[in-house]
């Protein structure tokens, strides 16, 4: 029953106090999973390689000029061609097989300007999770796929 002649409820203030303090445990959620799912976080890098693949493609078509994708194993972390690319830190074992003769640089997957790429495979593991990324080299596209434990 209402007090004062007032209507029941909630006032815009305790909504607002209630709604700031689910967005705060949704943000301090998100971490505590991470460091509990690992399979989670690995597929998040995976899934950020292969955005980053798919821009790389993107931008060979749109320039006329190859683009890279490069491993860097002492600073486990890959390295892009493509102008403003940031670098992408991996928390994971890497490997990175591709074609023999087809590359000056280990571990580098290229992509050409019609569409086509050196192709490779990207393999990242952490505990008992594994993500791959194989990129094709007819279309240059990456598939990514769960690795089997």
């Amino acid at each position: 029953m209402a007090r004062g002649g007032g209507e029941g409820g909630f006032s815009l203030v305790e909504m607002l106090v209630v709604l700031a303090i689910l967005a705060l445990a949704a943000i301090s959620a998100g971490p505590a999973l991470d460091a509990v799912l690992p399979a989670r976080r690995l597929a998040r890098s995976a899934e950020t390689l292969r955005a980053e693949i798919d821009l790389l493609r993107s931008e060979a078509l749109r320039t006329g000029r190859t683009t890279r994708l490069a491993f860097e194993p002492a600073a486990n972390r890959f390295l892009s061609s493509r102008p403003g690319a940031a670098p992408i830190p991996v928390e994971a074992s890497v490997r990175v097989d591709v074609p023999r003769g087809r590359h000056d640089v280990p571990g580098e997957i290229r992509f050409r300007p019609d569409g086509s790429a050196s192709g490779g495979r990207i393999t990242l593991a952490r505990g008992r999770a594994g993500q791959v990324l194989v990129v094709g080299t007819l279309i240059g596209l990456a598939q990514r796929v769960e690795a089997k434990p």
